[in-house]
């Protein structure tokens, strides 16, 4: 099953990979230079770095003036050109014509800072806060118009102010974030998003209400409070995306303290709880077939859960930011299965289904590259096909010093295989009604521990 979005297929369920070029450099502008080995694997991207109106570390000036383009696909295809002819590629490979157009992209505001930036400008005056708040928000919802962005996120508050998040250092930001009432000024977003698009009957691109909540009751509350909204302005979102439960630790408790986890031997499985249970939640009170994307909540360990309690779509920025554990001192030792405490190693994705769905006969799990076997039969995917075997990427790992871009170019055979190997759990899970029945025909020791946890969400 697909969603047609603009004429382009967005398969049920689907794993996007997040393009953060504009937060960073190295291997974020590497993923962009070789971003026909994912093919038309749809892409998240982040308002925040690509909107230079905001200073941030990192901007790209290609985020300058984006006044000339009518299409997001196109800004990254002249990116990708611009980084080729930078040299930011390894001159063993040759590139493909490629056309990111070909992908579903999906908009996320990076609220987070905007927030704090917005706060910042109004002195910490909350009347004032909340009109340039949706001014911001208009903003944002026009850029994405003029882009012909084809999904995006509604615009809140994002992520929760904490000490954790560095706001500690800052007092007086840290008071005003304490003394806001989140659920409030969320609902304000929400109606006032709705206000926007129904006076804007043509805006392109489809856009997903954020569910909040605290609680499972909360994330109950958020969800009927949009739906109430749609029926007060007779208007429907397009989907739904759910935030704040992509990390565990963030959680309440409340959300997982009555799962048992002893009988899956480990609790490594905490963190699909809160996600599945988000998206549960959600799906039962919508009562309908529109998507849900559960922000960053598209780990390995998470897929399948999501998907069967309702989810149709996630996103993780993992399986290319775990080739970033590596450092320059590891690249000595890559050939050996020992080294120096300081030694950091980028690291691999084992385990997980092959190109012709057989699965494979390692534990799913991310691991140093210098512990993969040289001779491990790869997965046969694109990528795969690419580096020819994990000898291969080791030796282009290892001369770093001589040949910077073999390197890079190691570091994305890595996290570009990972990316495959999300999209191709999605593509299998799609084909099973239940997740017992997926994890009967794929039973490794990830799917029998998921069964156990999702029979008691």
């Amino acid at each position: 099953m697909n969603y047609d979005v603009h004429g382009k297929k967005l398969p049920i369920p689907s794993f996007f990979q997040v393009y953060n070029y504009g937060g960073g450099n190295g291997d974020k502008d590497r993923e962009i230079v070789y971003a026909e080995l994912t093919g038309d694997t749809p892409a998240l991207i982040n308002y925040y770095y690509i909107n230079n109106n905001i200073p941030h570390s990192f901007q790209s000036h290609a985020f300058d003036d984006l006044s000339g383009y009518s299409k997001i696909g196109d800004v990254y295809n002249d990116i990708r050109n611009m980084l080729i002819k930078k040299g930011e590629i390894y001159n063993g490979y040759k590139p493909k014509k490629y056309d990111f157009n070909s992908k579903v992209f999906l908009l996320d505001s990076g609220a987070f800072n905007i927030v704090k930036y917005v706060a910042k400008k109004v002195n910490y005056k909350f009347d004032k806060f909340i009109d340039e708040l949706i001014i911001q928000m208009k903003e944002y919802y026009n850029f994405a118009n003029n882009l012909k962005i084809d999904i995006v996120v509604s615009f809140d508050l994002g992520g929760k102010y904490t000490e954790k998040d560095g706001e500690g250092s800052d007092v007086e930001l840290k008071k005003f974030f304490n003394s806001m009432n989140t659920d409030e000024v969320n609902n304000i977003l929400l109606e006032e998003t709705i206000k926007y698009l129904k006076e804007n009957p043509d805006y392109y691109p489809n856009v997903l209400a954020t569910i909040h909540g605290d609680l499972q009751e909360d994330y109950k509350k958020c969800t009927e409070f949009v739906l109430s909204l749609e029926k007060k302005h007779s208007y429907k979102f397009w989907g739904f995306a759910l935030g704040g439960i992509a990390s565990y630790k963030k959680l309440d408790k409340s959300w997982y303290k009555d799962i048992d986890f002893n009988e899956t031997g480990k609790k490594d499985y905490i963190s699909t709880v809160g996600p599945a249970r988000a998206a549960k939640i959600v799906r039962e009170l919508i009562a309908d077939n529109r998507p849900i994307h559960a922000l960053g909540c598209g780990g390995y360990p998470n897929i399948a859960t999501n998907y069967f309690s309702g989810a149709t779509s996630f996103d993780a920025a993992s399986p290319v930011r775990r080739v970033g554990d590596g450092n320059a001192k590891s690249t000595k030792y890559v050939f050996s299965t020992t080294s120096p405490a300081d030694a950091k190693f980028s690291k691999y994705f084992v385990g997980g289904i092959n190109s012709n769905n057989t699965l494979r006969k390692e534990p799913c799990q991310y691991v140093d590259i210098n512990l993969v076997d040289d001779k491990m039969d790869l997965c046969g995917c694109d990528v795969c096909e690419e580096a020819n075997s994990v000898n291969r990427i080791k030796k282009l790992y290892s001369i770093k010093d001589t040949d910077s871009e073999a390197n890079y170019f190691s570091r994305q055979l890595m996290g570009l295989h990972a990316v495959r190997q999300h999209r191709k759990l999605c593509e299998v899970i799609s084909n099973y009604s239940s997740i017992q029945d997926f994890c009967k025909d794929y039973p490794n020791d990830l799917n029998l521990g998921l069964v156990i946890i999702f029979e008691q969400l």
